[in-house]
């Protein structure tokens, strides 16, 4: 693959949001995060609902990373859905 060729050249690739199957834009770092937690992301439509899941999740279970991930995509989807 491609990006694995480039890997060496630009070691922090895994942190590039890139547009997935269903038009969110993801890392691979936020994907894991999430697969680790058993959260699919191709299962939401939107970040919105994403974040809703995630902080479900948090609203039970103390995870580091999760709400690192979950402060990452809202901030995010924050920039890019406000009326500049």
């Amino acid at each position: 693959m491609l990006k694995e060729n480039y890997k060496n050249l630009l070691p922090d690739m895994d942190s590039w949001l890139i547009p997935r199957e269903n038009g969110m834009l993801l890392s691979d770092y936020h994907i894991s995060i999430l697969q680790r937690n058993g959260i699919n992301y191709l299962e939401y439509g939107s970040i919105k609902e994403l974040l809703f899941a995630i902080n479900d999740i948090l609203e039970e279970d103390d995870n580091d990373e999760l709400e690192e991930v979950a402060k990452d995509l809202d901030e995010k989807n924050y920039y890019k859905n406000v009326n500049k």
